[in-house]
């Protein structure tokens, strides 16, 4: 009997001595932490910040405006227009200038300011797995972009239904969705690239000036031959945009473009925040 407790207070000292082993290499901590939990932290850190407010401002007045439009301009009527034309107006705002200014604020706030407030140093000592890290940060934006276009979408519905007795419709409406949904889709990819220059330049400003530049040249090259091989026209140009761009749409052209920078902008940022130093 004696022989047994002492057997397992052995084992039991081995286990523990093993546990805090790991837990000292990291390797128990990594284990126990998982995307979820770096999710739900990055979360954390951006609720009631005052950048968040700002992104979802903005978006939130691109639809008041359009609504003011509607409802003070005898110009624009969704009676005689149409509910299509109405959501349009908005998609065609969003596309241009207001969703890129809202996405890009939040992005780049997300990974600049762990250079500016100094807290990477700590955030790169701990072992967890830095694309990890990364993909946690891309996780809370994409979710962002999701709730906000779908949200646009339903206050505007909400908003148009005050100004109009015509009935918004079933096929109106999953036709609509369809149309954000892609939305969705478009801006998604555009974002590892800023996330990229964010990374790199490790500051909220410079990063943000270099995206006003990008939007700029969307006012540029929307009406010029091949526009669709520049990807921040894509989401406009794949979306309806009315008399914008140019009658003839080289849809190949947008895809092969989008798709680049989504896949060359996740493999410089991967390679930078895996390699870059404390």
């Amino acid at each position: 009997m004696v022989q047994l407790i002492r057997d397992l207070s052995s084992w039991i000292v081995f286990i523990y001595m093993d546990i805090s082993k790991k837990r000292l290499n990291g390797e128990f901590f990594e284990m126990r932490v998982t995307m979820l939990d770096l999710f739900k932290a990055e979360c954390l850190k951006l609720k009631g910040t005052k950048i968040l407010w700002l992104s979802v401002m903005i978006l939130v007045l691109t639809i008041v405006l359009e609504f003011y439009s509607y409802a003070d301009s005898p110009k624009y009527s969704i009676d005689r227009d149409g509910w299509n034309d109405y959501f349009m107006s908005v998609v065609i705002l969003i596309n241009f200038l207001t969703g890129y200014m809202s996405y890009y604020i939040l992005t780049c706030y997300i990974y600049a300011r762990e250079y500016q407030e100094k807290t990477h140093i700590a955030l790169f000592s701990n072992p967890v797995r830095r694309s990890r890290l990364y993909f946690s940060k891309l996780l809370v934006i994409y979710m962002y972009i999701a709730v906000s276009l779908l949200m646009a979408f339903v206050l505007s519905a909400l908003l148009g239904m005050f100004i109009t007795a015509r009935p918004l419709t079933f096929e109106v409406v999953m036709y609509q969705l369809g149309i954000f949904a892609k939305m969705i889709v478009m801006h998604a990819m555009l974002i590892p690239i800023i996330t990229f220059f964010a990374i790199r330049w490790k500051k909220f400003v410079p990063a943000i000036m270099g995206m006003c530049t990008v939007m700029c040249l969307n006012f540029v090259l929307i009406n010029i031959p091949g526009n669709t091989f520049y990807p921040w026209t894509v989401p406009l140009l794949f979306s309806p945009h009315g008399d914008m761009g140019r009658t003839f749409t080289y849809v190949p052209g947008g895809i092969i473009s989008i798709c680049f920078i989504f896949v060359l902008g996740l493999f410089l940022v991967l390679r930078s925040y895996v390699r870059i130093e404390k």
